[in-house]
C-alpha cells in the first residue's frame, strides 16, 4: 500500500523523505542523495508507462489516478513512500486518492511567509511572482519529467490533507522538524508501527547517524560535491539552482518585503493562527 509524503512545494517533503529514506533503505542511517530515488513522485508518466491513457489529457490523467496506484500496488505486499505536491482533491468526481490504495499518510507544513522566499530561489521568480502562485487557486506544480500537480493555494492544499482520514493521518510542521530532528523522526516512526502488520524495531544507532548525515550543512556540503538530482535548472545560465541555499536562517526573512507578507499574512490568517505562525 501507499505511505503519501504529502506538502505544498518547498514546504520540507525533501528532508522528510531523506529522513526516512536513510532509515527504511540504508543499513547504518547514512544519507546520501541516491536513496531519494527510493520514493517516487505522483504523479509522474512513470505510473502511466504501458498504459493506454493519454497523458496529454489532463482529464484522463486525473480520472485514472487511482486506477495506476492501484496497479502500482497491485500482488505487492511491500509499503510505498510516494511524494507528493498534490492537494487531497476531488475533482469531476474523482478522487486524488483512497483508502483501498493507502496505508497513511505524513503532511509536512511550513509557514508560508518561508515557503515563499524558497519559492521565489526554486523558480527563479521575484517575491511579488510567488507571492501570487501562493495565492493561486488554480496552482500548479510541474517540473521536469513530472505531469501537471494540482496544489491549489498554499492553505487549500494545507486543509485538504487535513480531511485524509484522522487515524491515518500524521501532520507535522517543518519548523517542529528542525527544531528536534531526532524526537520528531521516532515519532513519524511510531506512527508507521501502529499503521502496519509487521511492526519493526526502533533503531537509535541508525537514528543518531540520520540526524547527524542529514544537517543542512552536511547536505549543502554534499550537494556542492555532488549534483542535487532534484535541483532545478536556471534557464538562463542552464545550472543548477542551489537547493540547499538558506536552510532556516533569519536571513530569509529580510528577502520578504512588507507588502507581501501582509498580502499572505491576511490571505492565511486563520490556518496561520491555528498553527501558531501568528
Amino acid at each position: 500500500m501507499i505511505l503519501w509524503l504529502a506538502s505544498y512545494p518547498k514546504s520540507g517533503n525533501t528532508l522528510l523523505r531523506s529522513l526516512l529514506s536513510s532509515y527504511f533503505y540504508t543499513k547504518d542511517g547514512i544519507f546520501d542523495f541516491k536513496l531519494l530515488k527510493n520514493i517516487q513522485y505522483f504523479p509522474s508518466h512513470t505510473f502511466y508507462k504501458n498504459s493506454k491513457i493519454d497523458t496529454t489529457n489532463d482529464y484522463e490523467v486525473i480520472k485514472n489516478y487511482i486506477n495506476v496506484q492501484k496497479k502500482f500496488i497491485e500482488n505487492k505486499k511491500k509499503i510505498f513512500f510516494l511524494k507528493t505536491h498534490s492537494s487531497f482533491f476531488r475533482a469531476n468526481n474523482h478522487n486524488f486518492t483512497n483508502l483501498q490504495n493507502s496505508l497513511g499518510a505524513i503532511y509536512v507544513v511550513r509557514d508560508p511567509r518561508k515557503v515563499v522566499v524558497s519559492y521565489a530561489n526554486h523558480f527563479r521568480m521575484d517575491i511579488d511572482q510567488a507571492t501570487n502562485a501562493l495565492l493561486s487557486d488554480t496552482g500548479v506544480y510541474e517540473r521536469n519529467t513530472r505531469m501537471k500537480t494540482l496544489c491549489g493555494k498554499w492553505n487549500f492544499n494545507y486543509i485538504s490533507w487535513k480531511k485524509f482520514n484522522a487515524k491515518r493521518l500524521f501532520l507535522i510542521k517543518y519548523e517542529d522538524i528542525i527544531k528536534d530532528k531526532e524526537n520528531t523522526l521516532k515519532e513519524i516512526l511510531l506512527f508507521l508501527n501502529k499503521l502496519i502488520k509487521n511492526k519493526f524495531e526502533i533503531n537509535q544507532a541508525k537514528i543518531k547517524n540520520i540526524i547527524s548525515s542529514t544537517s543542512f550543512e552536511k547536505m549543502k556540503d554534499l550537494e556542492q560535491k555532488k549534483n542535487f538530482p532534484e535541483a532545478s535548472i536556471d534557464k538562463k545560465t542552464g545550472k543548477a539552482i542551489p537547493f540547499f541555499y538558506l536552510g532556516d536562517q533569519k536571513k530569509s526573512e529580510k528577502l520578504l518585503d512588507k507588502k507581501n507578507k501582509d498580502k499572505i499574512e491576511n490571505a492565511f490568517r486563520n490556518e496561520m493562527e491555528e498553527l501558531g505562525y501568528l
